[in-house]
């Protein structure tokens, strides 16, 4: 980005063109990252973003219900909520152990089942949830699924070829270590003419760099472009895309399945050295359900004080709903894992 922004510096707004196609190479590494066409990929700047496209794009009907998770974040609660204006009515998957069970979201899920709004991984506990499960249920009565991926995309592989959700939102500041303000939608290419509440913008259109036929003449006949990106508006955060452009090429360089093997042999280290030292992991110890964040709670004393000392000693993690939550990453070395639990064992004495 600093690099970018040094080639356009002395022109102005002159010479931003030069930065115009980290866009297309971005689009090109999601497509590759979650397995589908470039056309099913658009960039929103988070994750908010994403699913309000969703939700307020959809036809909605009174009796319409959507499937929510108990203890999901707001991002991908609140967008829905606002839906009861249209006569739209919810049901709850309740949260059993740090996770969500198949079987309830199996009993949540209906005739009158619209869609389902599922966060892969939970942001508090780290529980990953069965997808292809998910996917399979709502498919039996026709209902659509929506995913919030911002705890998972970049880290836990997943392909939308063999899993098929319908939409998918994520922010790229976390796993993938974009700049915040940049994000990922994909909509699943049948389903985009379901989206017809969506912004189009000057870039909406197919040849929207052709303003006008000639002097006097604009052009305002021009069709929607046919793929997800007409819904990416105008001019956008050329800085933040070069930014993300750049790692995601690095993601695409180590891969993704290389980034979470190692994410896994590190993360399990860690669960058994906390469950090792008394502390009380917040989810089973499944491998099936974890991904790359570790949370657990300590017997001694409240998450907020252990997350302060573990910071004293340089160690970076957080309390998202009560639990202290560290979040290892490819580059994380085994040392570090080691050191961060000698740090939890002094807590615990």
């Amino acid at each position: 980005m600093r690099i970018a922004l040094e080639e356009v510096l002395p022109y102005g707004s002159a010479e931003v063109g030069r930065l115009f196609g980290a866009r297309s190479t971005a689009r090109e590494l999601v497509a590759g990252l979650l397995d589908c066409a470039a056309e099913e990929i658009a960039f929103v700047p988070n994750t908010s973003t994403g699913i309000h496209l969703v939700a307020d794009g959809l036809d909605w009907r009174p009796g319409d219900q959507v499937v929510l998770f108990d203890r999901d974040f707001p991002a991908n609660v609140r967008p829905w909520l606002r839906l009861r204006r249209h006569g739209v009515t919810f049901r709850w998957v309740p949260m059993r152990d740090g996770g969500h069970r198949l079987e309830d979201v199996a009993a949540a899920i209906g005739p009158a089942t619209r869609l389902v709004a599922v966060g892969h991984v939970n942001f508090a506990t780290g529980f990953r949830c069965d997808l292809d499960g998910i996917c399979e249920l709502a498919a039996d009565v026709g209902a659509l699924v929506c995913v919030d991926a911002v705890q998972s995309l970049g880290v836990v592989p997943l392909s939308m070829a063999r899993t098929p959700v319908d939409f998918l939102a994520a922010g790229a500041q976390k796993w993938l270590c974009g700049p915040p303000g940049t994000g990922v939608f994909y909509c699943r290419a049948h389903r985009l003419d379901l989206l017809r509440s969506t912004p189009t913008g000057w870039f909406g259109f197919e040849g929207a760099a052709q303003v006008t036929n000639g002097p006097g003449h604009l052009r305002y006949d021009l069709p929607e472009r046919a793929d997800v990106g007409r819904i990416e508006g105008g001019t956008y955060d050329l800085l933040g895309m070069a930014g993300l452009a750049a790692a995601l090429a690095e993601l695409d360089a180590v891969g993704i399945d290389t980034v979470a093997a190692r994410v896994g042999s590190l993360t399990a280290r860690l669960r058994a050295g906390v469950t090792e030292l008394g502390y009380r992991p917040a989810t089973s110890s499944d491998d099936d359900l974890q991904s790359g964040i570790v949370s657990f709670s300590s017997p001694v004393g409240p998450g907020a004080e252990v997350v302060r000392k573990l910071a004293d000693a340089g160690i970076h993690a957080s309390t998202p709903d009560g639990y202290i939550r560290i979040s290892p990453h490819f580059w994380t070395t085994g040392e570090e894992i080691e050191m961060c639990l000698r740090e939890l064992a002094v807590h615990q004495r």
